[in-house]
C-alpha cells in the first residue's frame, strides 16, 4: 500500500483546471472560486468545492482526514449564443463524459497521477440558481472525488515505497531497545523436486 496520499487544495485545482483546458480547448474561463462572475470570457467553466464529507469508512490508516469533496463545475455560454440551449447541454455532457472515473494527473509532473480516488460522476443539470449568472445559460456537472487532506504521519519516512527488510523476535524482547534481538525473515527455500 502507498502510504504518500497527502493531496493540497492547490494541487488538485491546479490539475483539475489544466486538464480541463487542454481537454477543451474551446472553453475560455476554467477556473476555480472566481470572484467576478459579471466579466467571464465565454464559453466558460467555472468551479468549486461546495462541500467536503466525512470518509471515515475508507480511512488510509495515516491519521489523514478521509473526505468525499462535492464538486460542481457551471458549463456556461452567453444568451445571445445560436441555439444556446442545446449548445450549452452539449458543452456539459460532453464535460460530464470526459470526467467520468477519471483520475487526474500532477499538474508539476504529468506522468503521475493525484492521490485521490476516480471522480464519481453524479449527474448533469440545468443550473437557475445563480442570480448573478442569469445573463448566462447555465448547466451544472456535478462529481464527488474522495481524497486524504492533511500530513501523513508516514510522510518522510518511506517516500511511497515498502519499508525495509521484514524482521521479528519473540516477547519480551520486543520493541525499542531489543533492535539486536531481531533476526530478518527470510523467503522460503524451494523443496526439491524428485
Amino acid at each position: 500500500m502507498n502510504a504518500n496520499t497527502q493531496i493540497t487544495l492547490d494541487q488538485f485545482y491546479a490539475a483539475v483546471t489544466a486538464e480541463i483546458q487542454a481537454a477543451f480547448p474551446a472553453f475560455q474561463t476554467v477556473e476555480f472560486d472566481r470572484e467576478d462572475r459579471k466579466t467571464i470570457p465565454l464559453p466558460a467553466v467555472l468551479l468549486e468545492i461546495s462541500e467536503f464529507d466525512d470518509a471515515n469508512e475508507i480511512d488510509p490508516g495515516t491519521e489523514q482526514w478521509a473526505t468525499t469533496a462535492r464538486i460542481e463545475a457551471f458549463v456556461m455560454v452567453g444568451f445571445r449564443t445560436e441555439n444556446v440551449k442545446l449548445e450549452v447541454r452539449k458543452a456539459a455532457t460532453a464535460l460530464a463524459h470526459w470526467l467520468r472515473k477519471r483520475r487526474f494527473r500532477r499538474h508539476d509532473d504529468p506522468s503521475a497521477a493525484l492521490p485521490t480516488g476516480p471522480v464519481q460522476l453524479v449527474g448533469c443539470y440545468k443550473d437557475d440558481f445563480e442570480p448573478e449568472l442569469d445573463q448566462y445559460e447555465v448547466w451544472r456537472v456535478e462529481w464527488h472525488q474522495v481524497m486524504h487532506l492533511g500530513a501523513s504521519v508516514f510522510a518522510g519516512e518511506t517516500d511511497g515505497v515498502t519499508p525495509g527488510k521484514p524482521l521479528y523476535s519473540w516477547a519480551p524482547k520486543i520493541g525499542n531497545g531489543h533492535a539486536d534481538d531481531y533476526t530478518e525473515v527470510l523467503p522460503p527455500t524451494p523443496t526439491p523436486t524428485p
